[in-house]
């Protein structure tokens, strides 16, 4: 007896099924943690035979590699979106780091993916997309700190600015200030004026060494 309409349990009901494999993944992740991931579960969901996600990824750090990068592209465009509005290089910086937080509380286990261990080390189109994320903000880098201090100096910025973002992140996931999605614009304020700070202090001659 044929299956009904010679379809796999509606695997091409979504027409995408790995774009609709990725979003499932991205669901299970906010859910259960990268650690509790399962293929199995995202075919579940996708309502697809278990063997069917192996057509479009060869393994499970596959899928989430590919789950990581679109939280990666979705970050790109909340960036780009909150750095349009500002009208200056500072400002174009500190901004990205409420941006960051922001992000998190909407995409909290995407934020686990693209910082799990192992997943960059073996998926160079993740280690590419952090390259993407440097290139659009060094132009804003370059000119903040004095031209004499040059593309190092640039660079450490970023960093710096980085670990700012991510702390507030961190500080928000864990609940220090409360249910994320509750205070998520707070937080994303204080990131912003703490960016701030760093970014206007930065290549500052430091007076106490003098």
């Amino acid at each position: 007896m044929a299956r009904s309409g010679g379809r796999e349990r509606g695997a091409y009901h979504h027409g995408d099924l790995a774009a609709a494999l990725v979003r499932a993944t991205l669901e299970i992740v906010d859910e259960v943690g990268v650690r509790g991931f399962s293929v199995a579960e995202a075919a579940r969901r996708t309502r697809v035979s278990p063997g069917a996600p192996y057509r479009h990824f060869a393994d499970r750090d596959a899928l989430l590699a590919a789950a990581a990068l679109e939280v990666s592209r979705r970050l790109r465009a909340i960036h780009l979106e909150a750095m349009a509005t500002a009208s200056s290089p500072h400002e174009r910086l500190a901004a990205v780091a409420g941006s960051y937080v922001r992000a998190a509380a909407v995409h909290r286990g995407g934020f686990d993916l693209l910082f799990a261990p192992g997943l960059r080390a073996h998926h160079l189109e993740l280690r590419d997309s952090t390259r993407e994320f440097i290139d659009l903000l060094l132009p804003s880098a370059f000119e903040v700190v004095p031209s004499e201090q040059g593309a190092k100096a640039a660079v450490g910025l970023l960093e710096a600015l980085s670990a700012v973002a991510r702390g507030y992140v961190a500080l928000l996931l864990d609940g220090v200030f409360g249910e994320p999605g509750a205070v998520a614009a707070e937080v994303a304020a204080r990131a912003t004026r703490a960016a701030r700070a760093l970014v206007d202090g930065y290549g500052l001659p430091d007076t106490a060494a003098s």
